[in-house]
């Protein structure tokens, strides 16, 4: 947004803000944990520039959220923009708080030299920062499949079934994967749907005992396996109505269902980062409990960093406290 007043010495010039030589922290990424954290940090009186690529993340992707505290029901981006409101109001704010907002852009390096961070971002600008910290998040990993990305957005294909498993109940279901991950949506779906075929491109299932115990004592349940979901079959109105699918056997046919949950694994955006801070076999920032990582000063929230609960309210939680931890860090030196 456009800054046309005088703030340190500093003032705009058109439509590009004159920015500070040096900024306290950058946040980077706009998922709820990054959008927690520019609120305390701004509250700290701390010079913040929030750069926003995907604004909401996984929030997107979730058709209802009704295990938010305080707000009975919302669906994702719902959410996503009482969120964001907040951080406009905040960066509205000028008399009281320095943050600045660059919306639908992306960071591509990050390095840091003595005591100061270089953020670089996709469209060739270049920050400086005392701290940085990251809370870009992760992204569903997709098959990439026609139909797929028409279901994605609201039309029954989802991500996140602790807040949408809800709203598919009494339906068919049709979970894809093969792991922990699809087998707790199906033992989530169990509670809800009429019936859920879980399918697998492998002959087995893979991860936790209790959970293939459940799923496969449960009435509820059909398992396919050596499943191979090549499109996403859509009606009239662009609602998920089949998958069309290849067995290895090569024997190809449409299965009726009225939702999707695809839930193949997960992608930490992280990749920018790699030899800068310590990652997990998984891509993962490792943190410790108060988001501190390898390199001082650089700090991560949320679904990016190797926690282990992936939850809206986690994040933001983290978020709070990656802020207030940069802010404690800047006090100490």
């Amino acid at each position: 947004m456009t800054k046309d007043w005088n703030r340190d010495g500093i003032c705009s010039v058109g439509h590009e803000p004159r920015y500070p030589q040096l900024f306290d922290l950058i946040i980077i990424g706009a998922g709820p944990a990054g959008m927690t954290a520019a609120v305390y940090a701004a509250r700290r009186k701390m010079k913040i520039l929030f750069i926003c690529g995907d604004i909401g993340g996984q929030m997107n992707y979730a058709n209802d959220i009704s295990n938010w505290t305080g707000v009975a029901q919302s669906t994702g981006p719902g959410l996503r923009d009482q969120f964001f409101s907040h951080v406009k109001r905040v960066d509205d704010d000028n008399a009281h708080f320095d943050l600045w907002v660059r919306e639908k852009e992306k960071v591509t390096e990050v390095s840091k030299a003595k005591d100061e961070f270089t953020v670089i971002t996709e469209s060739g600008h270049t920050f400086k920062s005392k701290t940085v910290l990251c809370t870009t998040g992760k992204k569903p990993r997709v098959l990439g499949i026609p139909g797929e990305a028409i279901a994605m957005k609201g039309n029954g294909l989802s991500f996140a079934a602790t807040q949408d498993a809800p709203l598919y109940k009494d339906k068919e279901m049709v979970v894809i994967g093969g792991g922990n991950s699809a087998m707790d949506v199906t033992v989530q779906l169990m509670g809800f749907s009429k019936h859920i075929t879980l399918m697998t491109n492998i002959d087995k299932l893979m991860g936790e005992a209790c959970l293939m115990e459940k799923i496969k004592q449960s009435e509820k349940v059909t398992i396919k396996y050596n499943a191979n979901v090549e499109e996403v079959l859509l009606d009239e109105n662009s609602k998920v109505r089949a998958v069309r699918l290849t067995e290895n056997n090569g024997e190809a046919y449409e299965y009726n269902c009225e939702g999707i949950f695809e839930e193949i694994g997960q992608t930490p955006a992280t990749k920018f980062l790699e030899g800068l801070v310590d990652l997990n076999d998984r891509g993962e920032i490792i943190t410790d409990r108060v988001m501190n990582t390898s390199l001082a000063g650089f700090f991560a929230a949320g679904d990016c960093n190797d926690g282990h609960h992936k939850q809206v309210i986690v994040a933001a939680g983290e978020g709070a406290v990656g802020a207030l931890q940069a802010y404690e860090y800047l006090l100490k030196r």
